[in-house]
C-alpha cells in the first residue's frame, strides 16, 4: 500500500558540524523486529504470510483464484501458505525478501503491506523456516536461520529445473501445543476476504457474520453476547477501533446507539497502520476520514429510514418497520431525531388502547408435552404490540370476547402468521375515539367479521348456562371452568357425567358411568397421558339431557370414548396385564437393577439364570406400563378373575413365572443362601458361581 510519507524540512546555516544518528548492535534491532513488534506473533505469521500470498496473486491478475493453507498436525508439524504468483527471483530474494523495510508494494493500493516486515514474522515464533519458490522454470530451496548474531542469515539449499507453474510455499515448524492456534488465528486473518483460502491438513469454520443493518460500506452485525466492538475492516483484514480514542476526535453516538458489532470497510492505503499492522495508527489524517465517514454514515441512514417509511402502505407497516428492523440493529433511536408517518410520530413498541384487546399466538407450551406449534394462546391486554408476522383486526361483532375459534381462519389463511391482535371497542372506549387517540384507521384494521362469525355457545346468556367441570391434571379433580375457557381450548374435547362423592369433609366428583359404576380419578389421568390430544370435561349426572345436546353437540361421549380407545383397542392385553400386577410381588427387583451390568459376563446366551432376569424385567414393564387402562377396562367390564389368568398362563407357558423361579432355584442352590442386598458389590463372583454351573 502507498505509505503516507512526510519527510521534514530543515534549514541550517551550513556552518554547524554535523554526524548522522547509526546502530551500533544490529543483531539487537533485528531481535526488537522479531520479537518486540507483535503482541501475538501466531496472529501476525498468519494475518502477513496469507496476506503476502494473495498480494502475489494479484500481482498476477489472478486476484479470484484461492491460496492454499495447510495446517499443522501431527503428521505434518509445519504452517505452510502456497501461491501461485510470480515466484521469487534470486535478485528479489537479495534486495527485497531478506532485507527490513524493504518491498515492491509502497507504492501500490492493490496490495497490502509496505513496510517490508511481514515477509519476515516467521522468526517471530520460530529461529528457522524454509522458502520453497518456483521462478522462470527453476525451483528454489531456501532456509532462513537465525545465527549466532541474531542477524538472521538466508541459505540457498538448492537449486533444479521444474515444470511446475510460478509460485511460493512458506514451511513453518509448529509445536504441538500452537496447532489449535494456527487454526484460530488463520480464521481471524482470513475471515472476511472475498475469495477463501483452500484450507488443508485440518479444518476451519469460518466464522458468519450475520448483518443485521448495511450500507455503503458500513454495517452492523450480530452480537453473540452483552460484549459489543466496533471494527474496521481493511483489504479484508481486520482491525479493532477503540471507542474511547475514538470519542476523542469524533461523534460516537452511532456506534453506542448500535446493539451489534460496527464495522466500516476500507479500502488499502486509505488509512494509516502501526508498523506491526495490528492496529491502525491514529494520525491526523486518518482520525478526519474516520470522523467524515461516521458523519457520512450518520447521513446516510438517516435518509434511508426516512426514505422508507415514506413508503410504507399504512402507519401499522411503519410501525412494524420501526420495531422490527430500527430496534432490532439499534438499542435506541434518538441520534435519528423524531421519526414520523404522514405526521404520524412512530415510538414505543407497544401502543396503549385503553379497550380489551386480545392478542392470540401459535405455539402452546406445557410442562408435559413440550410446544404444540398448531395450538393458539389467548391473552387480554389494552394495548397493541408492533410485531412482525402480526395482523391487526378489528371486534365488529356483538362478540364480547373472540376466542381461538374466531381467529382459525386468518392463520389457515396465511401460514406465515405468529399472532393476531383484536381490539374490541365498547361503550368507553369507541371506535371514534381510538381513531383519534391512536390513529387506528391509519393502521389499516381488518374487520373480525370478514373471517369469523360469533359461535352459538358464546350468545348463551349466562343466567342459563350449565356448570361445567374440566379435570385438572396437576390438582388431580375436575374444576369448574368458563364457557370462554372452553372456546379457547383446541384440543379434541370428552363429555363425561359426574357424581359428587363426600371426600375428607369435601365434594369432589368423579365419573358415573351407566353400569352405575365410577372410574377413579387416576383413570382419567391416564386417558389424559395415553391421549394427550384429548381434554376431559364433565357436567353433573343431573344437568338437562337437552341442554347438554344442545350447547355440546361437538363432544365426544366419555362411554364411547372408552368403548373405542380402551374396550377394543386390539393392542392392549388386559389379561397379561392382570396377570402381571397378580404376580410382581415375586419380581427379583434388586437382580434387575444389575441387570445390565451382570448380562455381559453370563457365557452362556441361554442361561437359565438370565431367562428368568428376563421374564422378570418382561412383567415389571408390562406392570408399569397400561396399568391405568387396567383400571378403566374393569370399572366396565368387571373384575378379570383367576380362571382367566389360568387360561392366559396355559396359552403362553412362557410367562410361568412360579414354575421357573422353582427351575432356578434348585439350579443354582448357592444363591438362595446369598444376602441380595449385597448382589452389585459380588456381581462379577455370582456370575462365576452360573457359569460353573451352566457349564456342568
Amino acid at each position: 500500500m502507498k505509505l503516507n510519507d512526510i519527510r521534514p524540512t530543515i534549514e541550517t546555516s551550513g556552518d554547524l558540524e554535523e554526524q548522522l544518528f547509526s546502530i551500533q548492535d544490529t543483531g539487537m534491532i533485528f531481535d526488537i523486529l522479531r520479537n518486540k513488534m507483535y503482541s501475538n506473533p501466531i496472529l501476525a505469521i498468519c494475518r502477513e504470510i496469507t496476506c503476502n500470498a494473495r498480494d502475489a496473486h494479484r500481482e498476477v491478475g489472478i486476484a479470484t483464484v484461492p491460496i492454499h493453507i495447510y495446517l499443522p498436525n501431527n503428521i505434518e508439524q509445519y504452517y505452510k501458505v502456497k501461491d501461485f504468483g510470480p515466484g521469487i527471483s534470486p535478485d528479489r530474494m537479495s534486495n527485497i525478501f531478506i532485507k527490513y523495510t524493504a518491498s515492491t508494494k509502497r507504492n501500490d493500493n492493490m496490495q497490502t503491506g509496505g513496510f517490508g516486515l511481514g515477509a519476515k514474522t516467521p522468526f517471530s515464533y520460530s529461529d528457522s523456516f524454509s522458502i520453497v519458490t518456483n521462478f522462470d522454470g527453476i525451483q528454489y530451496n531456501y532456509s532462513c536461520n537465525i545465527d549466532e548474531t541474531k542477524v538472521g542469515k538466508l541459505m540457498l539449499m538448492s537449486q533444479s529445473p521444474t515444470t511446475e507453474k510460478n509460485g511460493t510455499e512458506i514451511k513453518i515448524p509448529v509445536k504441538a501445543k500452537n496447532y489449535s492456534e494456527f487454526a484460530t488465528w488463520t480464521e481471524q486473518a482470513c475471515r472476511h476476504w472475498d475469495v477463501k483460502p483452500i484450507i488443508k491438513g485440518g479444518t476451519i469454520t469460518w466464522q458468519e457474520n450475520k448483518k443485521i443493518l448495511e450500507g455503503n460500506k458500513w454495517a452492523i452485525t450480530a452480537s453473540q453476547d452483552w460484549q459489543r466492538h466496533a471494527r474496521m475492516i481493511i483489504d479484508g483484514i481486520e482491525y479493532p477501533l477503540e471507542l474511547d480514542s475514538l470519542k476523542k476526535y469524533a461523534d460516537a453516538k452511532l456506534i453506542d446507539a448500535a446493539k451489534g458489532h460496527f464495522i466500516m470497510y476500507f479500502g488499502v492505503g486509505e488509512l494509516s497502520l502501526s508498523a506491526s499492522r495490528e492496529n491502525i495508527y491514529l494520525d491526523e489524517r486518518t482520525q478526519n476520514i474516520i470522523r467524515a465517514r461516521l458523519d457520512g454514515i450518520l447521513k446516510e441512514i438517516k435518509k434511508t429510514v426516512t426514505d422508507k417509511i415514506d413508503t410504507m402502505a399504512n402507519l401499522w407497516d411503519a410501525n412494524i418497520y420501526y420495531r422490527k428492523e430500527l430496534k432490532s440493529a439499534f438499542n435506541n433511536l434518538t441520534f435519528l431525531g423524531v421519526l414520523s408517518w404522514n405526521g404520524i410520530a412512530l415510538g414505543d413498541s407497544h401502543i396503549q388502547t385503553g379497550c380489551p384487546t386480545f392478542h392470540f399466538s401459535k405455539g402452546k407450551y406445557s410442562r408435559k408435552f413440550g410446544t404444540d406449534p398448531n395450538k393458539l394462546t389467548r391473552s387480554n391486554n389494552a394495548y397493541l404490540s408492533f410485531d412482525q408476522s402480526s395482523a391487526l383486526y378489528i371486534n365488529d361483532l356483538t362478540l364480547k370476547e373472540p376466542t381461538p375459534r374466531h381467529v382459525k381462519k386468518a392463520f389457515e389463511d396465511d401460514p406465515t402468521l405468529l399472532s393476531v391482535q383484536i381490539v374490541c371497542p365498547n361503550d368507553k372506549i369507541t371506535l371514534a375515539s381510538l381513531e383519534k387517540s391512536i390513529s387506528l384507521d391509519k393502521m389499516a384494521p381488518k374487520l373480525l367479521s370478514s373471517i369469523t362469525k360469533a359461535s352459538a355457545r358464546s350468545y348463551t346468556p349466562a343466567t342459563s348456562r350449565l356448570l361445567i367441570f374440566k379435570f385438572d391434571n396437576n390438582a388431580n379433580a375436575f374444576r369448574q371452568v368458563s364457557y370462554a375457557s372452553i372456546e379457547e381450548d383446541t384440543n379434541k374435547k370428552v363429555l363425561c357425567s359426574l357424581v359428587k362423592e363426600n371426600s375428607y369433609s369435601s365434594h369432589t366428583r368423579q365419573v358415573y358411568l351407566k353400569n352405575k359404576k365410577c372410574l377413579n380419578l387416576s383413570a382419567i389421568k391416564t386417558l389424559i397421558g395415553k391421549f394427550p390430544g384429548y381434554s376431559f370435561y364433565g357436567a353433573d349426572e343431573d344437568a338437562p339431557k337437552t341442554r347438554l345436546d344442545e350447547d355440546f353437540s361437538d363432544f365426544e361421549d366419555i362411554e364411547v370414548f372408552i368403548k373405542d380407545n380402551v374396550l377394543n383397542n386390539k393392542n392392549i392385553n388386559y389379561v397379561q396385564i392382570k396377570f402381571a400386577t397378580t404376580n410382581s410381588y415375586h419380581l427379583d427387583e434388586r437382580l434387575l437393577k444389575i441387570y445390565n451390568k451382570m448380562q455381559p459376563l453370563i457365557t452362556n446366551k441361554n442361561s437359565l439364570y438370565l431367562k428368568r432376569l428376563e421374564l422378570h424385567g418382561r412383567i415389571k414393564a408390562i406392570n408399569t406400563g397400561d396399568l391405568g387402562l387396567l383400571s378403566i377396562y374393569e370399572s366396565v367390564n368387571g373384575n378379570i378373575d383367576e380362571k382367566e389368568i389360568k387360561l392366559f398362563l396355559k396359552a403362553h407357558p412362557e410367562f410361568d413365572i412360579d414354575s421357573i423361579n422353582d427351575d432356578y432355584a434348585k439350579l443354582y442352590p448357592l444363591l438362595n443362601h446369598i444376602n441380595i442386598y449385597n448382589y452389585s458389590e459380588i456381581t462379577a463372583h455370582v456370575a462365576q458361581y452360573v457359569n460353573i454351573i451352566d457349564k456342568v
